[in-house]
């Protein structure tokens, strides 16, 4: 059987968000039946809390600063 992680949305009519890609890999159909196991997301944030977390970039910190540097090199001001 396979199964598959991911963190849900709710969306505002109660029903639950599922990426279509995911439907894909697990060739779900139409009123396909699935079993769903709710436990809230313990990470989900309120407040001011909301702004603190992981760093979501995948690339390591040479390439960060590398593309930094790039950036600092395209002059876009008027002359």
């Amino acid at each position: 059987m396979n199964k598959i992680e991911y963190i849900a949305e709710v969306l505002p009519d109660s029903h639950l968000s599922l990426p279509s890609r995911l439907a894909k890999q697990l060739n779900l159909k139409v009123n396909s039946k699935v079993r769903i196991l709710l436990i809230p997301d313990e990470h989900e944030k309120k407040g001011i809390n909301c702004f603190f977390g992981k760093w979501q970039d995948e690339r390591d910190a040479d390439d960060i600063v590398s593309d930094i540097y790039k950036e600092r090199k395209i002059n876009i001001r008027p002359d």
